[in-house]
């Protein structure tokens, strides 16, 4: 008759010392915790101090970057056997789709391994009205740095839609200069004054020398990639790695 209470008392003996063992339980994770939160503090301490005063809007590069005589900026050897000039609008849908979808892996195959000088020429279409000003921001960029150009530049066509339906997109541009740590009053300044618009036209006007088929055209060592019946970037891509490695075979 007296199992009832004994079970009682088992069930409030197992209750309290499962308590006692919680509570060991609660404390051994706290000071886990606090040993996990000091040790990744530490090491945020010592990453810190290993990197002193990196500007964070100056990402490390692994390719040269310069600009030519001409004006035109370039990344890569300046003296590559190889060099493959871009004919790009800033406005061109395909040559956004180039930039940011099919360019990585090139720089990484041929840019970064010394193999090619890869040439940036601006060729604002006349159907696009805010070629020319896109073109004007990345060289007022590149008034502050070669690879300040390369960042307005890459900052241009992944915002590609973002400014460029914009009936004025200064204040946009602007806002890009800032993200990518430029002195935006001076970069204002420059692009305010127009002060690369000539140099900008003058690059219109010596594509349209050359009868470009459209944007992106490619040259390879002076020489247009034949593109005739290319019916997509992918392709005019593919024709001009063909190009550059019969160059880099020829060498």
């Amino acid at each position: 008759m007296s199992t009832r209470s004994q079970r009682g008392r088992s069930v409030q003996a197992k209750k309290s010392g499962g308590s006692a063992r919680t509570l060991y339980i609660a404390m051994g994770a706290a000071v886990l915790i606090i040993i996990a939160a000091a040790a990744t503090i530490a090491l945020q301490n010592r990453q810190t101090a290993a990197t002193p005063g990196r500007d964070p809007a100056r990402p490390e590069r692994t390719v040269a970057m310069g600009v030519g005589n001409d004006g035109f900026f370039f990344k890569g050897r300046a003296d590559a056997p190889v060099t493959v000039t871009e004919y790009s609008d800033f406005q061109c849908p395909g040559c956004a789709y180039y930039a940011t979808a099919l360019s990585v892996q090139f720089e990484q195959q041929y840019i970064e391994t010394g193999r090619v000088k890869f040439v940036y020429h601006e060729y604002p279409l006349s159907g696009h009205v805010n070629g020319v000003p896109a073109a004007s921001a990345a060289r007022c960029a590149g008034d502050q740095g070669a690879d300040r150009y390369w960042a307005m530049h890459d900052y241009l066509f992944t915002n590609q839609r973002q400014w460029g339906a914009q009936a004025d997109p200064r204040s946009q541009f602007v806002a890009y200069a800032g993200q990518i740590g430029l002195d935006t009053a001076a970069f204002e300044r420059c692009y305010t004054s127009k002060q690369f618009v000539p140099a900008i036209e003058a690059a219109r006007s010596a594509g349209d020398t050359l009868r470009l088929p459209g944007t992106p055209s490619f040259a390879v060592n002076g020489r247009l990639v034949d593109t005739t019946g290319a019916s997509s970037v992918d392709e005019i891509y593919a024709r001009m790695r063909q190009a550059v490695d019969q160059a880099l075979a020829g060498q």
